[in-house]
């Protein structure tokens, strides 16, 4: 059961980031994520805000490129027609994300910004080293689909969508920065801030921008299942003129952009997880091949 909390569906930017700049407030895109964790016990709240009548939602051209509004459903980012015929990898990210319900519940905000998948993180009677406690349970328990890098919690970035636009180069604007390079939305956790967001108390993103089609671009995914399943691993390419971007999900804590010439450097691999090297060499390779 959940329990109360205030809800709240601003219709502006400003009275939405006034909301969130409350102690305890969430903010919340499609609910796919923070419903779940809140029904669960391991998130709290005072106030829910509900930013999709406060922030555009839809595709448009920008210049080159395309503007995506941060309460476009993940549905829409999928079957828009300009997104697969330029910006395919973006495209086929979008289609792999969860289920179908949750494409069109799910906002592309909320998917940038959703919490690691990490049993022990979402375990109701665990208190884990990324939700403030002293011990990442992974380390000494069962991780055999965390990360391949050591550090105070091994869980893994879980959003398609952010290695989709990491490899394209995007950037998100929020209500008070206008380019952030999307690598520069997430930042390793601390014992001071163990948030892998770095957004500021009462700030949000409004849109993502991606400023130039690729000449060719892929994701290539392995997941359990096809679908209702996050990605062991998923790798994004997107050729350029200047050469091939690369950027990779569900191998270290945050979106990683792999090295073209060494894509597995600083990911040794840990007690249960060195198949995941091989996993991620496969996904390059047939990423690269897709663009080649």
């Amino acid at each position: 059961m959940i329990p109360p909390f205030t809800y709240a569906r601003p219709d502006s930017v400003d009275d939405a980031a006034q909301r969130l700049a409350a102690p305890g407030a969430r903010a919340m895109g499609g609910g796919t994520d923070l419903l779940p964790q809140l029904q669960r016990g391991i998130r709290t709240t005072t106030t829910v805000v509900d930013l999709r009548a406060a922030l555009p939602a839809g595709v448009e051209r920008a210049g080159a490129g395309v503007r995506i509004g941060a309460a476009t459903s993940v549905a829409d980012v999928a079957r828009d027609p300009d997104v697969a015929e330029r910006f395919t990898v973006l495209a086929q990210a979008a289609a792999a994300v969860a289920s179908p319900q949750l494409r069109e519940m799910g906002t592309v905000a909320g998917n940038l910004c959703q919490a690691v998948r990490c049993w022990y993180f979402r375990h109701p009677d665990l208190t884990c080293w990324l939700r403030g406690g002293d011990t990442c349970y992974a380390q000494i328990g069962d991780h055999r689909k965390h990360g391949l890098e050591p550090g105070d919690c091994i869980s893994v970035a879980p959003s398609d969508l952010a290695a989709a636009l990491l490899a394209l180069d995007a950037h998100v604007t929020t209500n008070r920065r206008e380019h952030v390079p999307l690598a520069d939305l997430y930042r390793r956790a601390s014992a001071e801030d163990r948030s892998t967001v770095a957004l500021a108390q009462g700030e949000v993103i409004t849109a993502v921008t991606v400023p130039a089609p690729p000449l060719a671009s892929a994701y290539a995914r392995a997941g359990e299942r096809a679908a209702w399943s996050f990605a062991l691993c998923g790798v994004a390419a997107a050729r350029f003129d200047g050469g091939t971007r690369l950027a990779a999900i569900g191998v270290s804590n945050l979106p990683r952009l792999l090295d073209p010439a060494d894509p597995l450097a600083g990911l040794p691999g840990l007690e249960m997880t060195g198949w995941k090297r091989r996993l991620l060499q496969t996904l390059v390779d047939d990423a690269r091949a897709a663009v080649a």
